[in-house]
């Protein structure tokens, strides 16, 4: 689920959470904690930030080798 922590101003995907805690991930990989009452559900604009920010990502690691 795509949600915005708010102490950070940062959207993220939600990769596991732990009682009131949080843990996010970006496309990039940077990932953080934040408490259950920071976070709210992510914007159609904050999706499409983290679908473009993923695209970026994509677009800058070098090809992947493929084994023969």
């Amino acid at each position: 689920m795509a949600v915005l922590d708010r102490r950070t101003d940062m959207p993220g995907i939600i990769r596991s959470f732990a009682g009131p805690v949080v843990l996010l991930v970006r496309p990039s990989g940077h990932t953080w904690q934040a408490t259950l009452i920071a976070v709210r559900p992510a914007t159609v604009r904050e999706r499409a930030q983290l679908r473009a920010l993923a695209k970026l990502h994509r677009m800058q690691r070098p090809p992947a080798r493929r084994r023969a």
